[in-house]
């Protein structure tokens, strides 16, 4: 038997034993701690495994059970070049995103105070109105803490290489915001940058820098000794901070860069200090005698703000609702380059799960899975018994206004990285068909109507569920699942349409570009004159040729460079290859502007015969549809943040 496999073959033997001996929160402290311990050779055997098999050269995993009682290790290696081994109390990772909490935290804070509050226009908190992100339509620290202000989804510019290109936060606040492409509040879009604008308002309100506000009033009373947030790190911290590498055929090193997006992703820590940093929240805001939020302020960050109607998969602040165990649970995930992380907190049970490694290329399950087999083993997974669900009564005339296509609504819109959406990122696709019997299907499940708009999965083991939003006539115009949006969309939007006639084109334009050389080398072997054409058929002939060189050369650069730079082509800004196939791009498009005269003049001249005309047409028509979704993604001109 693999390891993979004895180690899911042990979770499940853990959780038919702790079927029986029950899941219920447990009255003594030293039980919970005994069930902990009891869990060490499990906990150890789950990650050992999953690092074998995802590749991972290090990581750290903290448990807390009760609210108070703790179980942390540190796996692996910190340095593999030198063996160095994690440490769990002194090795560092980065959390990535797991930051954001951190920020929202320090914001309730503010508003505990009186400096900040949740709905009013954050104009209201800058000093000026030197920020280029202003406009007549106001945002509030409410859609920044939840990510529906309205900005652009974009990672242009977010990080740097070194300390000395490392923005500072005013900078970014002031200069390097993306566009509000959204109306504020109706819209879910991931933004580093509007919590790093949460960052600014931080520091504005407090007198004193982000950094040194999050030390004196979340760092250093939790006692997180072990956590920096400074760019580059103090020597005294730098030391202990682990290494990040991809695996390709061995363990390949990266180098970190440095964030300009701090309030989003800065955060450095241990699993010890991530032990009481997770121990504060589950005692809602108070860790041991330390208040850093009240009760009440803390309910404010961790209750549902923005998402579906009754789904259950809302966001707070920061933190996303989810239902591990079959619970209301709480979490976040970070990632940079190299380094992957994932906190989750079960109120209810009082319990949290923290984990982080040094490798991030295809290894993102490895938290999943091991957090899945330690939490469902650990207070039990909730099995549901729901009765079957009755459709409503004559719902067959209403069902088409639900049926339909509707795409992704966060996702990059005024930068060239909208492009991604072609190679099937941010453009995730739900097709709503009715299937009779009073039920909606999509990717092979059945969903029931339970309340105007809203639909439940039919199933007895889940209440999921989605809504839509309804025009007046009353057809559904938007889809909603969990904090994500879905627009109705034409057929000749879907991906798949997209991708099909761009696919199609580029191959007639890969033909046109090499048959001028390869005509030219047949004629060299076989030592013919080239044939001889009239100026006006010449002109025909280089203008089709060199427009679908242009846009065919374009398409090869944006490949290699997806396929160079991956999910990093812009962090630290544009490089100038990419920049040279936008301007590629943009001559094969500004030529493509003069077809409908090159059309008229193929069909006009009687030099070329039949056939060569259609094919002529062929090509203008390939040339034509490039065009068109070029300028669909943003790849003519430079289109991107700096």
């Amino acid at each position: 038997m693999q390891p993979v496999l004895r180690s899911w073959s042990c979770a499940v033997l853990f959780s038919i034993i702790y079927s029986f001996t029950g899941h219920a929160q447990q009255d003594s402290i030293q039980n919970n701690y005994s069930k902990l311990e009891q869990l060490t050779p499990f906990i150890d055997s789950v990650t050992r495994a999953g690092m074998e098999e995802h590749k991972i050269p290090g990581a750290i995993i903290a448990i807390i059970s009760d609210s108070s009682e703790v179980y942390y290790q540190g796996y692996g290696y910190a340095n593999v070049e030198t063996k160095k081994p994690v440490d769990k109390d002194s090795t560092l990772f980065r959390i990535a995103s797991i930051t954001k909490t951190f920020t929202a935290l320090a914001a309730l804070q503010l508003v505990e105070a009186g400096k900040l509050d949740l709905d009013v226009d954050i104009r209201t908190y800058l000093p000026d109105d030197d920020f280029d992100f202003l406009n007549d339509t106001p945002i509030t620290l409410h859609q920044l803490l939840t990510h529906t202000a309205g900005f652009d989804l974009t990672d242009t510019g977010d990080a740097a290489l070194s300390a000395k290109e490392a923005k500072s936060i005013e900078k970014m606040a002031r200069r390097h915001m993306p566009n509000r492409v959204h109306e504020p509040g109706s819209v879910y879009s991931y933004s580093n940058f509007g919590y790093t604008l949460v960052g600014y308002l931080i520091q504005a309100v407090s007198g004193i820098p982000y950094e040194e506000y999050m030390i004196q009033n979340a760092l250093k009373p939790l006692g997180m000794n072990q956590t920096g947030i400074h760019q580059p790190l103090p020597e005294h911290l730098q030391k202990y901070l682990s290494r990040s590498y991809e695996w390709d055929d061995g363990q390949k090193r990266l180098i970190r860069d440095y964030t300009n997006t701090l309030p989003g992703g800065g955060i450095i820590s241990s699993a010890g200090d991530m032990v009481r940093y997770i121990r504060m929240h589950l005692n809602e805001g108070m860790l041991d005698s330390v208040q850093l939020l009240s009760s009440e302020g803390h309910r404010q960050l961790t209750s549902a703000k923005y998402g579906s109607k009754r789904t259950k998969y809302s966001i707070c602040y920061a933190f996303y609702e989810n239902r591990w165990t079959g619970r209301r649970s709480i979490e976040h995930s970070g990632g940079q380059l190299g380094f992957v992380s994932l906190m989750i907190l079960i109120p209810e049970t009082g319990t949290g799960i923290f984990i982080a490694q040094n490798n991030r290329k295809n290894a993102g399950g490895f938290r999943y899975d091991v957090a899945r087999a330690v939490l469902d083993t650990l207070v039990g997974k909730i099995e549901l018994n729901i009765p079957p669900l009755v459709p409503p009564e004559n719902f067959d005339a209403i069902a088409d206004n639900y049926v339909g296509v509707y795409k992704q609504m966060d996702y990059p819109k005024s930068t060239f990285e909208k492009a991604i959406r072609l190679f099937g990122q941010f453009s995730t696709e739900y097709k709503i068909q009715y299937v009779g019997d009073g039920r909606l299907e999509t990717y092979g499940d059945m969903y029931v109507q339970v309340d105007d708009h809203i639909f439940q999965l039919d199933s007895p083991k889940s209440t999921y569920k989605l809504s839509f939003d309804v025009d007046e006539t009353g057809k559904a115009q938007r889809l909603n699942i969990g904090v994500s949006s879905y627009e109705r969309i034409s057929w000749w939007e879907k991906k798949r349409v997209q991708q099909m006639f761009l696919f199609l084109s580029l191959v007639i334009l890969l033909i046109l570009f090499f048959s001028r050389p390869i005509y030219w080398l047949y004629r060299k072997l076989r030592k013919k004159e080239a044939r001889k054409f009239s100026r006006e058929c010449s002109r025909v002939r280089n203008w089709i040729y060199w427009t679908g060189s242009f846009l065919i050369m374009g398409a090869l650069g944006i490949i290699v460079n997806f396929a160079v730079y991956r999910d990093q082509l812009a962090d630290y800004g544009v490089p100038w290859s990419f920049k040279l196939v936008l301007v590629l791009c943009t001559i094969g498009f500004g030529l493509s502007l003069l077809f409908p005269y090159f059309l008229w003049k193929n069909w006009r001249l009687i030099s070329f015969s039949k056939s060569r005309r259609w094919i002529n047409t062929l090509f203008i028509l390939a040339s034509i549809i490039v065009s068109v979704i070029y300028a669909i993604y943003r790849l003519i001109g430079f289109q991107y943040y700096n």
